[in-house]
C-alpha cells in the first residue's frame, strides 16, 4: 500500500516540464520492418527503412506502444499477453530505448474470442476463479481448438477483469488475475480494455489525476489505456470509456477503499486526440472493430452508457470509414441496440462471462442480471459481415427461456423465500396472484431490432406485448437465496427487475401447447420453440 501511494505522489510532480526522448527498433526474425507505428499515447510515428523510431515526448502516459501490422504479432510476454508495450520507466527528460519484437503470422482467416466483466475477486464465498477453471475455461478451449483449425485465434477482454472493491479483501487485483488466467492455461493471446472496476480504489482525492494514478495496476498489467493492432485486412481499435473519479465518502466494509469508487462514462479528450492520430495511418474504407466497456449506444433498458455527444464525435472521427462495429461489455445483458441514424456502426454488448459476478449458490444456474446464461461469444472475423456466435457455458444452443407464469406462481406461493420476498417487495411482481393466470413470459436474449416474436395458441396468435415485468428466474436464482428472516429492504429492488428482451402474451387455457416463433424484418424464421403446458418451474428451468 504504501509503494502505492508513493508512486501516486511520485507521479504528481510536474512531468511536463520536460521532455525526453525515447528510441528503438522495431524487427522480426532480426529484420527491421519499417513503417510501424509507434505512440506514447497522444503522438504517433513510424518506423523508417532501419526499422527505427524517435519519440521526443514527455511521457505523460508512461509507457511506449506499437500497432503491430497486418501479418504480424508481437512477441509475447508471457503466455497471454502480446508484448506490443512497455512501461516507460525514467524520469521524463532522460532518454530510453526500448525495442520490440513481431512474429510473421499468416491472417487470411482469424477468429476472436470475446469474454468480458469476469470480476474474478478470489472471493471464498463465490469461489470465483474455481468455477471459471472448471466451467468456463473448458469451453473457451474447446472453441480455441475449433477456431484455430481455420487460423490463428485471439482473445479480447471488454473490461471489468477484476474487482477493485475487492482487490485489497482478498489480495487479487489485476496483475494477480492476469497471473492466474495465464497459469490456468488459457490458450490465446489476450488483448484488453479497462472497466470501472479495472482500477485501484485505494487512489483517490487526486482531482484531475485520479483517474491515470488509479490506473497504475491496469497500466502494469495490460498496458496502454488505448491503442490499436491490425489484424489480416481490419483495424482494432482499444479503448479506455470510464473516467475513475473516486470521491465521496469511501466503502468502509472493504479494505483500503478510500473513495465511492464512481466513474463517468466517456472518451477522454487526450485519447480521442490519440485515436485521431492512430487513424491517420490506416486506408480509407478499412474496417474497423472498435472495442470499449461501455457501450455506445443507449438500450432498452436504459441502463448506463457513455455520456451523451460520443456518438457524435465518433461519427466524425470515423467519418472515412463505413464500417464500424462496436463490442462492449458493462451492462451485463446482452442487448442488440440501433445506433440511432449512425449508419456506420453496428453495437454488441455482451452479457457478464461471470453469469452475475458468480453470486449464484451451488446447484443452481450461473445467469446474467437479464438471466441469459453465461456464455463467451465467438467472432469468425473472415466473414464479409461477422456476426458473434452466442456460446452457452452449459452447451445449449438456444437464447431463449419460455416460462409457463401458472407455474411460475405455484412456486412463488409455496416458496418460504419467495413469500419473504413478496413482503418485503410487495411492489413487486407476484406471479402466484390470479391477475397473472395463463400467462406467458419469453426471454429471447438473442433479440434485435427489427426482429418479431410471436406466440400461438392452437394455431391463434396471441396478443404479444414487451415485458417491464419481473425475471423470475433471476429472482429465486439471486435474490430469495440470500433471505431470511431477518432480512430488511433494499431502495434497489423496490421495483421489478426488467429485461430489454422479454414478452408476455396470455393464452386462453392453463394446458394448451404453445408455440414461440422468432422472425427477422424480412419474415424468416429465425428461431421456434413448442412449449408444452403445464411447464415446471423451478432453479433448473431452461
Amino acid at each position: 500500500m504504501k509503494r502505492v501511494l508513493l508512486l501516486a505522489a511520485l507521479m504528481l510532480l510536474p512531468l511536463f516540464a520536460c521532455a525526453g526522448v525515447v528510441k528503438g527498433k522495431v524487427t522480426a526474425g532480426g529484420k527491421p520492418v519499417a513503417g510501424v507505428p509507434v505512440s506514447d499515447g497522444r503522438q504517433v510515428v513510424l518506423t523508417n527503412s532501419r526499422g527505427r523510431y524517435t519519440l521526443k515526448t514527455d511521457k505523460a502516459d508512461s509507457i511506449v506502444f506499437i500497432t503491430t501490422p497486418s501479418g504480424y504479432v508481437a512477441q509475447m510476454m508471457d503466455p497471454i499477453r502480446p508484448g506490443f508495450w512497455q512501461l516507460l520507466t525514467k524520469a521524463p527528460a532522460k532518454r530510453e530505448v526500448h525495442d520490440f519484437k513481431l512474429m510473421k503470422q499468416d491472417q487470411g482467416n482469424y477468429s476472436v474470442i470475446f469474454i468480458t466483466d469476469t470480476h474474478f475477486a478470489n472471493d471464498p464465498s463465490r469461489d470465483d476463479l474455481k468455477r471459471f477453471k472448471n466451467t468456463v475455461l473448458p469451453v473457451i478451449r474447446r472453441e480455441y481448438e475449433a477456431a484455430a483449425a481455420r487460423g490463428p485465434v485471439y482473445s479480447v477482454n471488454l473490461g471489468d477483469f477484476a474487482h477493485d472493491r475487492y482487490w485489497y479483501d482478498f489480495g487479487l487485483n489485476e496483475e494477480a488475475a492476469e497471473r492466474f488466467l495465464a497459469t490456468a492455461g488459457y490458450p490465446a493471446p489476450v488483448y484488453s480494455v479497462s472497466g470501472n472496476h479495472d482500477n485501484d480504489g485505494a487512489i483517490a482525492g487526486l482531482g484531475d489525476r485520479t483517474d491515470f494514478e488509479s490506473a497504475w495496476n491496469y497500466r502494469h498489467t495490460w498496458g496502454p489505456g488505448c491503442y490499436s493492432v491490425n489484424i489480416g485486412a481490419d483495424h482494432w481499435i482499444f479503448m479506455d470509456s470510464v473516467e475513475y473519479i473516486n470521491d465521496g465518502e469511501p466503502d468502509a466494509k472493504h479494505k483500503n477503499i478510500n473513495g465511492r469508487r464512481n466513474y463517468l462514462c466517456h472518451i477522454l479528450d487526450k485519447d480521442l486526440e490519440w485515436l485521431r492520430n492512430d487513424l491517420k495511418f490506416v486506408s480509407p474504407g478499412t474496417r474497423i472493430f472498435f472495442c470499449c466497456h461501455v457501450p455506445l449506444f443507449n438500450d432498452a433498458s436504459k441502463s448506463e452508457v457513455m455520456m451523451p455527444g460520443q456518438a457524435e464525435i465518433l461519427d466524425e472521427v470515423f467519418s472515412d470509414f463505413p464500417d464500424v462495429y462496436v463490442f462492449s461489455g458493462h451492462t451485463h445483458k446482452y442487448i442488440h441496440t440501433g445506433t440511432d441514424g449512425f449508419i456506420r456502426f453496428r453495437q454488441f454488448i455482451f452479457g457478464a462471462t461471470s453469469g452475475s459476478m458468480w453470486q449464484h449458490p451451488d446447484g443452481y444456474q450461473a445467469i446474467g442480471s437479464d438471466s441469459s446464461e453465461q456464455a463467451i461469444n465467438v467472432l469468425d472475423c473472415s466473414a464479409p459481415e461477422p456476426e458473434p456466435r452466442f456460446v452457452a457455458i452449459s452447451g445449449s444452443t438456444k437464447m431463449m427461456r419460455v416460462y409457463d407464469i401458472n407455474a411460475v406462481g405455484d412456486f412463488y406461493r409455496n416458496d418460504p423465500q419467495c413469500r419473504i420476498f413478496h413482503e418485503l417487495y410487495p411492489e413487486r411482481s407476484w406471479y402466484a396472484d390470479p391477475a397473472f393466470a395463463n400467462m406467458i413470459y419469453v426471454n429471447y436474449w438473442g433479440y434485435a431490432p427489427g426482429q418479431k416474436v410471436e406466440i400461438f395458441e392452437d394455431g391463434k396468435a396471441l396478443d404479444v406485448k414487451k415485458s417491464n415485468l419481473d425475471e423470475p428466474l433471476y429472482v429465486i436464482t439471486y435474490m430469495t437465496p440470500k433471505l431470511d428472516g431477518g432480512s430488511q429492504p433494499s431502495k434497489s429492488n423496490l421495483k421489478d427487475r426488467k429485461t430489454p428482451h422479454s414478452f408476455v402474451a396470455t393464452a386462453s387455457t392453463a394446458t394448451a401447447p404453445v408455440l414461440v416463433r422468432v422472425s427477422d424484418p424480412d419474415g424468416k424464421v429465425l428461431y421456434e420453440e413448442t412449449v408444452i403446458r403445464p411447464k415446471q418451474f423451478d432453479k433448473n428451468t431452461n
